[in-house]
C-alpha cells in the first residue's frame, strides 16, 4: 500500500502543500499561535515526503483529504468571527453559525477522533514494515519514512490541542449563545 502510486493523491498533496504554506503565512500575519505553525510545518512536510520520492499515496486521500472536510467547515465558520470575519455577519445569520459550528465540531470528531487513530495505526504499521524490509522501493526513501512517520505523531498530537481549543471556545460559544446578556 505504501509504495502504490495514486495520480489523483500526487495531485491532492500538490495542493495540500500549496495550501499549507498559504496558511503558514496567514498564521504568522495574524499571529495565530505556535500549534499552527508546527501544524503547518507538520502537514507539509508529510505532503511533501508523499510527492518526492512518492510514498503512502494510499494513506494521502484520508490525511489530506477526507479528513480535512472538518477545516472546510472551519473556513465557512471563520466568516462569522466578530474580530476577523464579515462584520456582522454572525448577527445577521445567527442560525447558520450555530450549524456550521455544530457541523464542524461533529466532522472533526468523525473524522479526527474516531479515524485518525484507526488510520494512523495502519499507517504506522505499514511504515514501519515499509522501512525494516529489503525492498528495492526502500532503499532512498527510509529517511523520507521516518520524517513522515514523525510528522504523523506531530500531527497526531497536535489533534488534542485543537481539541482542547474546540471545547473552550465551543463553551464560550453556547453560554454566549443561552445567556446573551452575561
Amino acid at each position: 500500500r505504501v509504495f502504490t502510486y495514486h495520480p489523483g493523491a500526487q495531485r491532492l498533496m500538490v495542493i495540500f502543500f500549496v495550501y499549507q504554506v498559504k496558511n503558514m503565512y496567514d498564521t504568522i500575519y495574524w499571529g495565530d499561535g505556535i500549534e499552527f505553525v508546527f501544524h503547518h510545518i507538520f502537514a507539509g512536510a508529510a505532503a511533501w515526503g508523499g510527492m518526492y520520492p512518492g510514498y503512502c499515496h494510499f494513506y494521502a486521500l484520508f490525511y489530506f483529504g477526507f479528513s480535512e472536510i472538518s477545516t472546510a467547515i472551519l473556513c465557512l465558520l471563520a466568516n462569522f468571527d466578530p474580530e476577523f470575519g464579515v462584520d456582522g455577519l454572525e448577527k445577521v445569520f445567527p442560525k447558520t453559525k450555530i450549524v456550521l459550528g455544530t457541523l464542524f465540531v461533529t466532522s472533526f470528531i468523525i473524522c479526527r477522533l474516531i479515524m485518525w487513530p484507526f488510520t494512523t495505526y495502519y499507517f504506522v504499521k505499514d511504515t514501519l514494515k515499509a522501512i525494516r524490509s529489503d525492498a528495492p522501493r526502500a532503499e532512498g526513501r527510509r529517511g523520507y519514512m521516518w520524517v513522515i512517520l514523525s510528522c504523523c505523531g506531530g500531527l497526531s498530537l497536535i489533534q488534542f490541542v485543537f481539541v482542547a481549543m474546540i471545547y473552550k471556545i465551543g463553551k464560550e460559544e453556547i453560554t454566549n449563545f443561552l445567556y446573551p446578556e452575561l
